[in-house]
C-alpha cells in the first residue's frame, strides 16, 4: 500500500504600513526561500511612500495576494490578513524582518512532526543596513537572559 502525504500550502502574512525601505528585504528573502511560500498576503494600509511601487515589483517573482486595508488599524490589520489566507499554514514575517533561507522549510517540518499544534514561535536575531547591504547576526534581537 502507497501512503500518499499532501504537502502543506504555506501562506507568507505581511501587515505593512509606510516600511517602503524595509518591504524589499522582507520580499527579497522570500524570494531566495528554500521552499517558496504558496502564496504572500500583503496587507497594505496606503501611505503615499512608495510601498506600493515595492510590492508591485515583486508581483511577478512572488505570488502575492494584495489586500488594501481602508480603516482600522494593526489588530484589523493581521485580522485580515488570516481571513484572505488560503494556506494549511500561516506563518507571518514583519514587514522590516528578513526570513532565514530555510524558514519555511522548518516551519513546515515542525508543524508535520507536530500536528496538534496550532502556533510555533520562533527566534528573532539582530540584522543590520550598512549603506544598503544587509548585515546578518547571530546575535539575539531580545536577550534570552532574564533581566531579574
Amino acid at each position: 500500500m502507497i501512503l500518499l502525504v499532501r504537502s502543506l500550502r504555506v501562506s507568507v502574512a505581511i501587515v505593512t504600513y509606510r516600511r517602503a525601505w524595509a518591504l524589499p528585504y522582507s520580499l527579497t528573502s522570500l524570494v531566495n526561500q528554500t521552499r517558496r511560500p504558496d502564496e504572500v498576503v500583503v496587507v497594505f494600509k496606503p501611505s503615499g511612500d512608495g510601498s506600493e511601487e515595492v510590492i508591485s515589483r515583486f508581483s511577478s517573482s512572488l505570488p502575492i495576494k494584495l489586500v488594501i486595508q481602508r480603516e482600522g488599524f494593526v489588530v484589523q490589520a493581521y485580522q485580515m490578513a488570516i481571513d484572505n489566507a488560503s494556506g494549511d499554514i500561516i506563518l507571518f514575517l514583519d514587514d522590516d524582518a528578513v526570513a532565514e533561507e530555510k524558514w519555511i522549510e522548518k516551519y513546515i517540518e515542525l508543524f508535520k512532526e507536530l500536528p496538534n499544534v496550532a502556533g510555533i514561535g520562533g527566534t528573532i536575531y539582530k540584522a543590520y543596513l550598512n549603506n544598503d547591504v544587509l548585515l546578518k547576526t547571530q546575535e539575539y534581537f531580545i536577550s534570552a537572559k532574564s533581566s531579574t
